[in-house]
C-alpha cells in the first residue's frame, strides 16, 4: 500500500459552490465554509492521473465500459468488505446517488406509497419523496453519550404501518455513523418479515475512522440482496462529485433488468461518463494508502474538535462518531429557535455549517461541520463558533 498526500485545493480558478458561490452570495471576505459536503483537498494523484491520460489520448466520445472497471469494484468490495458480487451482472451506472435513488423509487413503489426513513438525514431524502408524492415515514434515531441508536420496536412500527421501502443511509449523514452487522441483521429481519425492499444510499463508505468497519446490508445474506439496492459513487470518499457519476448494485435479476430498462427509457444507457470511469477504476485500485493517511487526518480533527467543545462550550457537545466527514454538533441548549440556528451563525460568526432543522426529527438544534478543510480554516471556525455559543447559552 503506497503512502500517498494529501493536497490542499488552490482557490486559484477555481468555482465551486462550497467556496466561491458563498464568498460571492454573502460578500463576506472572511466567510468559513463547513457547510456543502466537498472536501478542501484535492482528489487522490492516481484519480487526476487516470482522467489526465484519457484527455491525453484525444478522444471524448461514447466509451465502453470495459472490464477493468468491473473487476475494479469486484475486487474493492470483495477487499474492503468481503462482498463477492458478480459485477458484470449486478452493476449498472447512474449521473449520481439521487438520480438512482429517483429510479429506484419509480420502480419499488408508487405514488402515495410510504418509505420509512432513519432521522435526522440529509434532506434531500424527504425532499425526493414529497415531490415524487411518496409518503414519509420518520423513525427518529435516539441519542445516547455513546452516539446513535435505532430503537427497533419504533422501526417495526413504521415498516408494519404500510411501508414499501426503507431508504437507509450507511454510513448514516450527518450523524457518521457506519451501522454494525448486528444493527444491520436486525433491519433485515424486520424488512423481510413485513416483505419490505431496501434502498441503501453508500456514499460514505469509504470514509471510515481508524478501526471502524463498513457492512453493506445485502452482503449479509442472498435472500436479503433480493431486497436490496445499493448506491455507490467515489463522489464523496475521493472528492469526485463533479464527475456526476456513480452505480447501482443489485443481485436481483428482475430489479437489476428493470432498472437498466428505465435507463433505456431516459436515454442515458447508450454512452457512459468517460471520466466517472476513469476516476472509479483509479480510486478503487489505486488509492486505498491516500484513503488510510485522509481518514487519519478527519480522526484527529473530529477528536480535537470534540475537546474544544468539552473544554470551552459546556452544554454543548460534538456526538460521537466513527465515519464521514463531519462534526455532528449538539448546540440544543442555546436560546435560539432551531429554525433559524444555522442563518445566525452565519450573520454573526461568518461561517457556514448545515442546519440539523431540516433533516428530520430530532435535528432540531444540531448543526452538520463539514472537518475536511486545513487545520487553521478549523480552529478559526472553533473559535468563532465558542464566541457564538457562550453569547447564546441558556
Amino acid at each position: 500500500m503506497n503512502e500517498q498526500r494529501l493536497m490542499i485545493a488552490s482557490d486559484e480558478g477555481l468555482y465551486r459552490l462550497k467556496w466561491e458561490y458563498e464568498r460571492e452570495r454573502t460578500s463576506y471576505e472572511d466567510i468559513l465554509c463547513f457547510g456543502t459536503a466537498d472536501m478542501d483537498y484535492c482528489s487522490p494523484q492516481p484519480v487526476l492521473d487516470a482522467m489526465k491520460r484519457a484527455l491525453d489520448r484525444g478522444h471524448l466520445g461514447y466509451p465502453m465500459i470495459p472490464d477493468s472497471y468491473y473487476e475494479a469494484i469486484h475486487n474493492w468490495l470483495l477487499r474492503t468488505t468481503g462482498w463477492n458480487v458478480d459485477a458484470r451482472c449486478s452493476v449498472a451506472q447512474g449521473a449520481g446517488i439521487y438520480m438512482e435513488a429517483w429510479i429506484i423509487l419509480q420502480l419499488l413503489t408508487k405514488p402515495q406509497d410510504a418509505v420509512t426513513i432513519l432521522t435526522p438525514v440529509h434532506f434531500c431524502y424527504k425532499e425526493i419523496l414529497k415531490l415524487n408524492e411518496r409518503k414519509v415515514i420518520e423513525c427518529p434515531l435516539e441519542l445516547t453519550e455513546e452516539g446513535y441508536h435505532i430503537n427497533f420496536g419504533r422501526l417495526e412500527a413504521c415498516l408494519e404501518s404500510g411501508t414499501r421501502l426503507l431508504w437507509l443511509c450507511n454510513p448514516h449523514n450527518p450523524i457518521g455513523h457506519a451501522w454494525k452487522k448486528e444493527e444491520l441483521k436486525k433491519i433485515t429481519e424486520l424488512c423481510l418479515k413485513h416483505k419490505v425492499y431496501i434502498l441503501s444510499d453508500d456514499v460514505y463508505c469509504g470514509l471510515l475512522f481508524p478501526g471502524a468497519v463498513y457492512t453493506p446490508i445485502a452482503s449479509l445474506s442472498k435472500e436479503v440482496s433480493q431486497y436490496t439496492v445499493t448506491l455507490y459513487s467515489t463522489s464523496k470518499t475521493y472528492n469526485t462529485a463533479g464527475l456526476r457519476h456513480s452505480f447501482v448494485i443489485t443481485e436481483n435479476p428482475e430489479i437489476y433488468k428493470k432498472y437498466r430498462e428505465f435507463l433505456t427509457a431516459i436515454s442515458m444507457e447508450y454512452g457512459q461518463n468517460l471520466m466517472g470511469i476513469e476516476a472509479t477504476i483509479a480510486a478503487f485500485n489505486e488509492c486505498d494508502g491516500w484513503l488510510e493517511t485522509l481518514m487519519e487526518e478527519i480522526s484527529r480533527k473530529h477528536q480535537l474538535l470534540s475537546e474544544y467543545f468539552q473544554k470551552n462550550m459546556p452544554g454543548c457537545r460534538v456526538i460521537p462518531s466513527d465515519s464521514s466527514y463531519f462534526a455532528w454538533i449538539d448546540l440544543r441548549s442555546l436560546k435560539i429557535r432551531p429554525q433559524m440556528l444555522s442563518h445566525l451563525i452565519e450573520q454573526e460568526t461568518h461561517m457556514l455549517v448545515e442546519n440539523g432543522y431540516p433533516l428530520g426529527k430530532g435535528g432540531a438544534g444540531f448543526v452538520r461541520l463539514n472537518l475536511a478543510s486545513p487545520d487553521n480554516y478549523l480552529e478559526d471556525g472553533a473559535a468563532r463558533l465558542r464566541e457564538f455559543c457562550l453569547k447564546h447559552i441558556r
